[in-house]
């Protein structure tokens, strides 16, 4: 027995010696340390009771103090007695005793949060967990007479960061946090400066939308909601100075109760769905709202965020600024922002949209290199490219040499290592699109044929379209008619779009051989249709090459043409050299 013992003893000892060794082993993350770590929150708030002990009553009050006293991860931010005493004298009370234990029950929820969250993830917008009262806390940095301070939900200002004990975080802030009780239209109905957006908000029912409190709302897609709201300045600015003006541009019908009037789908366009602070809108290129289908385009410009502004049909639409230091504000049941100019719904047509692949914001950097002869960029791995995925291999941007210019726009192309099954199966790469108006578009994919895409499956926002595209094939080899390079007889314009192909350059384009010659017609350098779509939303998409059949060899994309489908697929026509051909 007794030797049955030494040996769990030992086997004991042995156990901790390697979770020791194990521990000192691992990298720690570091933390701009102000305090000890031998004690927790509730420690550290008691042992500074010159500074904290108003807060340390409200968690012995309420019951916290024994949860925020063991083992845990948490962040904290710690208002001191002069933050304390300032809430109290807003509430016209002396002790905190004097506080319903229900609202210091939601005071501590409020300053707490179940993650440790140090001052260096602090970014202009929301923190990546909400506290536990459910609502975001927001960090931002002001300058005040050259002095740069950090604040906490635009309501405390940080004093001290960084306090690591032992289960977690504190921030010494110098005023209490406040929940928002506010709906979205309580907010804005209480605010005078926006009396004519309320008034279209009661007009069109929308109001009663957004006074619904989460909790009571059982639409759970409705339960969180953004508003992009715009002043009578903003409006009036826009020649808007009344309601009855703002009704009678945008009401179609007279009616703005009815979900298709006009005035009805310009409010349900200042609304999207979810919670979206400001870099969650400038962090996404375009956000659905209320109107069904319309989307609002978002970018960031220098500090600037704008909406709907685009580059349509070669014509740049200046955007509308958001009011960013007004914005942010968390209400009980969404998001409210503050419009610095007015926007409505854009009525569009669809129009062809010719894409240049290559057209990419990180190729557009490459000085040097964009669209300069036998020039080439890094291999980029996925993942280095915002609008464009892909499964393995590499992507790279190529310019052709001058000794074999390549028929295809502006020279460039999009290189792609491998679209094939042999080595990984259901190979794919992805792009999003440029803005796209909704309607039905013919699709037409521009490449360079070379060894790789035997089968290639074409899908617009995941649906497959009719054609699987076999991007290998050459056409009948070319036929030289005085110093001209054209089509070989028996072969038009006309027959190979029957044949659903069609060459994308033309006019005088010299022939790579002989520059002398010139040529309209290469028989490893045209484009296929991939079928026809239906754009349900303007906005822009994701158009994925998914490869079906084994193919060895990279794949090399010109453009992407979208042209309705009842207009011309054959013109105009796009040259190496920039130049574009329209129909003779």
């Amino acid at each position: 027995m007794k030797t049955l013992k030494f040996i769990k003893w030992l086997t004991s000892i042995s156990f901790m010696v390697v979770l020791v060794a194990a521990l000192a082993g691992c990298k720690r993350e570091e933390f701009a340390v102000n305090t000890t770590t031998d004690v927790n929150i509730v420690g550290y708030l008691n042992n500074n009771a010159q500074s904290f002990s108003l807060l340390s009553k409200i968690l012995q009050i309420t019951g916290s103090d024994n949860s925020l006293n063991g083992y845990g991860t948490y962040t904290l931010f710690a208002p001191n007695n002069d933050a304390i005493t300032k809430y109290l004298a807003e509430l016209g009370k002396t002790s905190v005793e004097q506080v319903p234990v229900n609202d210091l029950k939601d005071l501590v929820k409020f300053h707490l949060i179940r993650d440790t969250i140090t001052s260096d993830k602090f970014t202009d917008g929301k923190l990546r967990t909400v506290n536990m009262y459910g609502q975001s806390i927001l960090t931002g940095a002001q300058n005040i007479g050259g002095v740069t301070t950090l604040t906490i939900n635009r309501q405390a200002t940080l004093l001290k960061a960084d306090i690591r004990t032992g289960n977690g975080i504190i921030h010494i802030i110098d005023r209490v946090l406040k929940p928002a009780k506010l709906t979205l239209a309580q907010a804005l109905e209480q605010n005078p400066a926006y009396a004519i957006f309320t008034e279209a908000l009661k007009a069109t029912k929308l109001y009663d939308s957004l006074n619904v409190l989460p909790a009571n709302n059982p639409d759970t897609t409705k339960r969180f909601l953004t508003v992009l709201a715009e002043s009578d300045a903003v409006l009036k600015a826009a020649g808007i100075n009344s309601f009855a003006q703002l009704k009678a541009k945008y009401s179609n019908t007279g009616n703005p109760l009815l979900v298709n009037d006009s005035l009805h789908l310009f409010m349900n366009y200042h609304i999207l769905p979810g919670l979206k602070y400001l870099p969650d809108i400038f962090n996404a290129s375009s956000h659905t709202t209320q109107s069904p289908l319309d989307v609002v385009t978002s970018k960031l410009i220098n500090q600037t965020i704008l909406i709907n502004d685009d580059t349509f049909n070669g014509i740049h639409e200046v955007g509308a600024r958001i009011d960013r230091a007004s914005s942010d504000n968390t209400m009980a049941n969404g998001v409210l922002h503050f419009m610095a100019d007015h926007y409505a719904i854009k009525v569009r047509f669809p129009i062809p949209v010719y894409w240049e692949v290559t057209d990419q914001p990180e190729f557009k950097k490459l000085n040097g290199i964009y669209r300069v002869t036998n020039k080439s960029s890094p291999n980029y791995a996925n993942g280095d490219l915002q609008d464009i995925t892909w499964q393995t291999g590499s992507v790279s941007y190529k310019v052709a040499p001058e000794a074999r210019q390549f028929y295809v726009y502006n020279n460039d192309y999009l290189f792609v290592a491998a679209l094939r099954t042999a080595a990984t199966a259901n190979s794919f790469i992805e792009l999003k699109t440029p803005l796209l108006v909704k309607g039905r578009y013919k699709v037409w994919v521009s490449f360079i044929r070379r060894g790789g895409g035997k089968g290639v499956s074409v899908l617009f926002d995941g649906q497959p379209l009719s054609r699987v595209l076999n991007l290998t094939e050459s056409l009948p080899s070319q036929v030289l008619v005085g110093d001209k390079w054209t089509y070989p007889a028996g072969t038009s314009p006309e027959s190979l779009e029957a044949l659903g192909k069609k060459i994308t350059f033309g006019g005088k384009v010299p022939y790579y051989n002989n520059p002398a010659q010139t040529i309209d017609y290469y028989k490893d350098s045209y484009a296929l249709l991939a079928g026809t779509i239906d754009v349900q939303k303007t906005d822009r998409h994701f158009i994925r090459f998914q490869a079906v059949a084994d193919a060895s060899g990279d794949v090399q994309f010109d453009m992407i043409h979208f042209i309705p489908e009842n207009q011309d697929q054959l013109y105009p026509k796009f040259n190496p050299d920039g130049s574009i051909v329209q129909k003779p």
